[in-house]
């Protein structure tokens, strides 16, 4: 049953669906699922009904985007976590953030430590990843210590920890190059990322509705309106959306269109200098616009979790659909951003900063 997220033909569909509903019918019984083929056994283990349902309900024209959960306000907003004067974040900016789904642009780094640092960037744009063993964006901070020593900055640790708590980890980070004249990224969102292989989620928080993620977003290059910066619809992470198949290919390969119902006037087009970071929930509607000059535009993120929040868990491989196709995660492990790992829920790989590499370098010397 390949549930990709693009429109199949009608006799597909009709033939697709009664199998669903037969899945789904299988979990409601809750029968044993070990002797069952890997994508059944997921769909089964992992999938809500409402999933089912909506793709049920609609022919299989429409389903989530990823895990449903919805957020609602804390009863009482203040910091998770102590820090120093200059990293405190005020009551308003908190609210804030809770209200909208992103807060910033604050500063991290100066403009002339990100010139220094594009070039680095460049050279690894097409170069084989030693993580994963091919071309691809993701986790650079593995092996490459500079990345690693800008993430803990506590420009931005502290910021965070006050959102997320005291314990962080680092699960994910990735570079952003948009090329001269990049189309736009459509509207996305997403919760437990598994919009990304549509079977298993990527992370597991213990509870689903609270905010259990948050991504630091660096520019590397200004980031203006001309070269596509970052969008936002205010306020939409209340919920996790559905989306309509069909209509233009987009960031995800997947043509489909993420269905809201926000005026335009809740659109928020957040400009970043270089050396500066925003902090957003995935679960806000985001994406971005086209880079309408002649000048690439560089960034790059991390996703950070509390350490309580188990991440692929007894998995030797993670398939990411729209992302370069299936990761070993073989050299892979979540790494301690602050504070310390009290739960070890997940295995670890801790990257070298940039001064452990210079000693190390010095050692070997």
């Amino acid at each position: 049953m390949n549930l990709k997220p693009k429109i199949r033909p009608l006799w597909q569909r009709a033939l697709a669906i009664p199998s669903l509903a037969g899945v789904m019918g299988y979990k409601a019984a809750g029968l044993p699922t070990f002797f069952l083929p890997r994508a059944i056994r997921s769909i089964i283990n992992n999938w809500h009904y409402s999933q089912f349902a909506m793709l049920l309900k609609s022919g299989l024209t429409r389903a989530y985007i990823d895990e449903p959960c919805e957020f609602k306000m804390p009863e009482k907003v203040e910091p998770k976590a102590k820090v120093a004067p200059e990293f405190q974040l005020t009551e308003d900016q908190l609210k804030s953030f809770y209200e909208n789904g992103f807060i910033g642009p604050f500063d991290a780094f100066t403009p002339e430590e990100m010139a220094d640092f594009r070039e680095e960037m460049l050279r690894e744009e097409k170069a084989v990843s030693p993580t994963y063993n091919f071309v691809t964006p993701r986790d650079p901070h593995f092996h490459m210590p500079r990345v690693w020593s800008y993430m803990k900055s506590p420009a931005i640790t502290e910021r965070v920890a006050q959102i997320l708590g005291e314990d962080l980890f680092v699960w994910r980070s990735q570079f952003f190059y948009k090329g001269p004249k990049a189309p736009s990224i459509q509207w996305h969102q997403a919760s437990t990322f598994m919009v990304e292989d549509y079977l298993d989620p990527a992370i597991f928080p213990p509870n689903l509705n609270e905010m259990f993620q948050l991504t630091v977003w660096v520019a590397v290059d200004d980031s203006t309106y001309e070269n596509g910066c970052i969008e936002f619809l205010k306020g939409s992470h209340e919920k996790v959306r559905t989306i309509k198949f069909g209509g233009q290919d987009g960031f995800y390969e997947a043509n489909f269109t993420l269905e809201h119902d926000y005026p335009a006037d809740r659109i928020v087009k957040l400009p970043v200098k270089s050396g500066q970071f925003i902090i957003f929930t995935e679960r806000c509607i985001h994406g971005s616009g086209p880079n309408t000059t002649d000048r690439h535009r560089l960034a790059f993120n991390m996703r950070v979790i509390p350490t309580n929040v188990p991440v692929y868990t007894d998995k030797e491989k993670y398939r990411s659909v729209y992302n370069g196709g299936k990761y070993s995660l073989k050299n892979w492990g979540v790494s301690v951003l602050r504070g310390e790992d009290k739960y070890q829920l997940s295995r670890t790989r801790q990257p070298q900063t940039v001064e452990e590499a210079q000693q190390q370098q010095k050692r070997a010397a």
